[in-house]
């Protein structure tokens, strides 16, 4: 298994602050189906989010192809960055073993296992 999975999501960072969702629906819709598009609450003692969205399309080769045409774009007078969100597996597998490690523990309990 690879170091890391690929999913359908795109982080998009360096946006204008304020721009309207459908605006964003409207650029990123141009690339395939947007199955989500959020855009994190900022309040005003964390800014760090400020001018970032995610969005999560419906298939992983349009989210390739928007990542890789939307990254140094001018918008809005600013330049976009965009990548694809990606996740280290072996951190799922871990998590999935712990999981699975409970539920076991807890059926030998039930059944009187040692």
């Amino acid at each position: 298994m690879s170091k890391s999975s690929e999913f359908p999501i795109v982080i998009v960072k360096n946006l204008p602050f304020n721009t309207p969702t459908d605006t964003l629906y409207e650029l990123f819709g141009k690339y395939g189906n947007i199955n989500q598009l959020r855009v994190p609450e900022t309040s005003s003692q964390d800014r760090s989010n400020l001018g970032s969205c995610i969005i999560v399309y419906n298939n992983l080769s349009n989210a390739k192809r928007a990542s890789s045409e939307l990254n140094g774009i001018n918008f809005g007078g600013r330049y976009l960055v965009s990548s694809l969100y990606s996740v280290d597996s072996s951190k799922l597998l871990e998590e999935d073993y712990i999981v699975r490690k409970t539920q076991l523990d807890e059926l030998k309990k039930q059944y009187g296992i040692n």
